[in-house]
């Protein structure tokens, strides 16, 4: 692998049986590689601050180091906030308090080593048999759902934190698990261009094309009588 594709390139890190001591031949084989950084799962504060100071200290050099922070930096980090989930957030529709949001999940997020959240989720709550999405949305409507996506990435950028629209193109209408299988989804062209991706565009959401967050669905988008198909091969978190 090319020291520019390693780049691009994230192991997980998981927390088990209270330590990362079973990761250590991952991260040896992965800095060796020139990886661009790693995503971590799970642990306590102490443990999260030990680790990264460790990983930079062992590459080198800066390293990105994520983690899915929907609900706050608590969602992976034991002992730091936990935040209300998105859809909490958007019922109360209150767009300083998404903003406090991401601001917290910035600050708290860096003093242990995180410098990139894999947060806000910008899919749309559009179907009740939807198993990955629900509460973690801002709501239905992409305009109200991408105001609010948009000042929870200012906050937690503002803040020193990478942010990441997730799922691109969309998730909000599927009925399957991405995380076990390649969920489809039937829908005309101008709806996912209009509703379902709307959230997710730069324009206003803030973010640069290249930190969304692909999903994984087989899209079926229908076109007058025509119908072609689309795939993402990122994994969904």
């Amino acid at each position: 692998m090319t020291g520019s594709l390693a780049r691009l390139v994230f192991p997980s890190l998981r927390w088990r049986r209270e330590s990362f001591a079973h990761e250590r031949s991952k991260i040896d084989a992965a800095l060796a590689a020139g990886v661009g950084g790693f995503i971590v799962f799970g642990a306590a504060r102490e443990s999260v601050a030990t680790l990264t100071r460790e990983l930079v200290e062992q590459a080198g050099r800066p390293l990105l180091v994520g983690a899915d922070l929907e609900r706050g930096p608590a969602q992976q980090v034991q002992g730091l906030t936990e935040l209300p989930p998105p859809a909490a957030l958007g019922w109360i529709d209150d767009l300083d308090a998404t903003r406090t949001c991401g601001m917290i999940t910035a600050t708290e997020a860096r003093s242990v080593g995180i410098n990139w959240a894999f947060a806000p989720v910008c899919d749309l709550d559009l179907e009740s048999q939807n198993p990955i999405v629900q509460t973690r949305a801002f709501g239905a409507d992409p305009v109200r759902v991408g105001e609010q996506a948009a000042v929870w990435i200012r906050g937690a950028q503002e803040h020193g934190v990478l942010a990441c629209a997730k799922h691109y193109p969309g998730h909000g209408r599927t009925t399957q698990d991405s995380h076990a299988t390649l969920p489809r989804v039937h829908a005309a062209l101008t709806a996912l261009q209009q509703v379902d991706g709307a959230p997710l565009w730069p324009t206003r959401t803030g973010i640069a094309p290249s930190e969304r967050r692909a999903s994984r669905p087989t899209y079926w988008v229908t076109s007058g009588t025509r119908s072609t198909s689309a795939a993402s091969s990122s994994p969904m978190r």
